[in-house]
């Protein structure tokens, strides 16, 4: 006999959650039972069939299904400790078509979408979006709510703070640090460390302004 298929809510319901939902629903062992909308409660009660449901009302949830957060921005944890104050277990999303090193440490909550490479001794922290065909190098550490654009390619031994944004198609060579909250543009190179806080673009990257609040 087959085993249960755990239900699964996506906090958020904009389009990102649509596509973290569309992702999850290839997933074997999970099943897609709704969304979950922190910002307006006049939402529309359906998206794709699915139930959105306000927060305020999914408490009693927490018990039969998991969860995983939906929203592009890298703050994203408000929601997520919210979510948490009501029970819920999130849980990693890692897309059949992804190769993830058996070495490799995958956080809870986070993120690893169709085509991505993982490579060995690799760790992602927690809530982590790994976006499609991004490669992530060999012992590279990337911390809490962090985003990978899709195509992006991170050298082995890199290290990323938490709530990075690395936009799509960007380059980080071996072994760079990259501050917490820090932007990387799409397209960019990236061949030396940079600092916490700061937008940086370009071939190579240059940073263009600081004591930015993310992205």
């Amino acid at each position: 006999m087959d085993s249960p298929e755990t239900p699964l809510l996506i906090f958020g319901a904009r389009s990102f959650a649509e596509e973290i939902a569309d992702l999850a629903s290839e997933v074997p062992g999970l099943s897609v039972a709704g969304f979950v909308e922190n910002f307006d409660p006049d939402r529309p009660q359906t998206l794709h069939g699915l139930p959105v449901h306000w927060i305020d009302d999914v408490a009693a949830l927490a018990a039969t299904h998991k969860a995983v957060c939906g929203l592009g921005t890298t703050l994203r944890a408000p929601l997520i400790a919210r979510a948490r104050d009501l029970g819920f277990e999130f849980i990693p999303i890692i897309h059949p078509t992804a190769r993830v090193s058996p070495s490799a440490v995958i956080g809870a909550g986070s993120i690893v979408s169709a085509g991505s490479i993982i490579a060995a001794y690799t760790a992602l922290g927690a809530h982590v979006v790994v976006n499609r065909g991004a490669l992530i190098g060999h012992h590279v550490q990337i911390a809490d709510y962090t985003s990978i654009g899709p195509g992006a390619n991170i050298g082995g031994g890199c290290q990323i703070g938490t709530g990075v944004f690395v936009g799509i198609g960007a380059t980080l060579i071996d072994h760079r640090k990259i501050g917490p909250v820090t932007v990387i543009g799409g397209g960019a190179v990236v061949t030396k460390d940079l600092p916490a806080r700061v937008l940086a673009v370009g071939v190579p990257a240059k940073v263009v302004k600081e004591n930015i609040e993310g992205k």
